[in-house]
């Protein structure tokens, strides 16, 4: 049997000249496979450190950025122009639905919750198992949770209508209507499945991100000179022989890729592509995570969380119904702006990867890219940014109590019934000044 490097063995050091002697005992299958394996994970590995730009292949935003540069390189063709200006106005559609949309929830979410004379949830009712006794068991009523008199909002609003017209039709029974008549408590149903629903939310959010600042990177990166992003790759050989051996057709020897944008055509990019997906995000991510966190039932927070991913996603979803075969085709095969040149490693012999390889992917060396390769990047970067919004969240909605309980801070009547889409950046919006509810004091029941 043939002998095969050893991952973590010790007695191996991380340099060409330790496993010169190892390559020679490899078979002809081994050596094919580490080969393979060292030329891929070397690009690999520098378009994860170095990274490329690249844009949304099947989104309005990457459309509305690489068709007018198509155009342009093609000398603005009929065709292509119309198709440039047909990707402009489908961004302008997705911006101004998704602007509607998030509007739309804030109005329902914020200014709806408060005329229904609704708190905030907070964290009322998390620890259901612990009460009476623990934190987070004191409701809005007033009274101490019990998983017997948990129930949501609008349950709990009617049975407290039913109370109060009670007392308001035999005012002299009071006490004992207060007393026989149990409204229950409204709060949390389940703690643990909101802080999920909050993560997937997150995740799908994170991606979008990493989508906006990639396209940052982009405007950066890229040269701002009139390079082409279209262009026809002559084969070296011949041109006969090559299309009957790889059974190419002169389609197929058309390229659309990445490159130069002129300064101009930078700026406009940034002003009506860039700074509206970077706004949009961040006001679905403080939106939909308040929406979350205002959700009390367990059914009714998974379905919030995939109707608030919807809404991110309506850009995909007009690409892939509205756009022509023609533009789908062109961002389906458009090639990404890589930021190394792999020509560096062109004039390396086979040996010389395999000898690469064996150096840098087993031994102390493979050990330590094995520990950096465990480290979950964009799982932290999905943690830190629902953390993030999570705080957000209760800094602006909750107050902490003592005991360590976040209960909602008092509630007034909003002076408005239409929400304006500039309280997303303001965060204020004319409000009464006595309010209608505040946290009671604690009563037993």
């Amino acid at each position: 049997m043939q002998s095969r490097p050893k991952l973590f063995a010790r007695d191996r050091v991380p340099d060409r000249s330790s496993y010169h002697g190892l390559s020679l005992e490899l078979s002809e299958d081994d050596r094919n496979a580490y080969i393979a394996c060292g030329k891929v994970l070397k690009y690999l590995t520098k378009v994860e450190s170095r990274g490329a730009c690249g844009l949304e292949k099947s989104s309005v935003y990457g459309a509305a950025v690489a068709i007018p540069q198509i155009a342009r390189s093609s000398g603005w063709s009929a065709t292509l122009t119309a198709s440039s200006i047909l990707s402009y106005f489908f961004l302008l559609l997705n911006i101004s639905l998704q602007v509607y949309l998030l509007t739309v929830v804030a109005e329902a979410e914020i200014l709806g919750s408060a005329f229904a004379g609704k708190m905030h949830l907070c964290d009322m009712g998390a620890k259901l198992e612990a009460c009476p006794g623990g934190t987070n068991c004191q409701g809005p009523g007033g009274t101490s949770f019990s998983p017997p008199r948990l129930y949501s909002f609008s349950v709990w609003q009617t049975r407290n209508f039913v109370r109060d017209s009670l007392i308001a039709i035999f005012p002299d029974r009071k006490e004992d209507i207060e007393k026989l008549v149990d409204v229950g408590e409204y709060g949390l149903e389940n703690y643990y499945c909101r802080g999920v629903c909050c993560f997937l939310f997150m995740m799908s959010m994170t991606d979008d991100l990493f989508q906006t600042v990639n396209l940052a990177g982009l405007l950066y990166y890229v040269p701002s000179d009139n390079s082409k992003w279209v262009r026809y790759d002559l084969p070296t050989t011949d041109k006969e022989q090559a299309k009957s051996v790889f059974g190419l057709t002169r389609f197929h020897l058309v390229r659309f890729g990445i490159s130069g944008m002129p300064f101009r055509w930078k700026v406009a990019t940034a002003i009506f592509v860039f700074v509206p997906k970077a706004v949009m995000w961040w006001i679905l991510a403080t939106l939909g995570v308040h929406v979350l966190m205002e959700t009390a039932g367990i059914v009714d927070v998974i379905m919030n969380s995939l109707s608030l991913t919807f809404i991110i996603q309506l850009d995909e979803m007009i690409f892939a119904i509205l756009t022509t075969v023609q533009v789908k085709y062109m961002m389906g095969n458009l090639e990404e702006h890589a930021l190394f040149d792999m020509r560096d490693d062109e004039h390396l012999t086979d040996e010389e990867v395999l000898q690469d390889y064996l150096a840098h992917e087993f031994g102390s060396a493979g050990r330590r890219a094995c520990l950096k390769t465990l480290v979950p990047k964009r799982l932290l970067a999905v943690v830190v940014l629902m953390v993030f919004f999570m705080y957000n969240y209760y800094r602006l909605n909750c107050d902490f109590l003592e005991d360590g309980s976040a209960v909602s801070k008092p509630m007034s009547f909003p002076q408005i019934v239409r929400f304006n889409p500039t309280f997303f950046f303001t965060n204020k919006y004319p409000m009464d000044a006595e309010p209608y509810w505040s946290m009671p004091s604690a009563t037993s029941r």
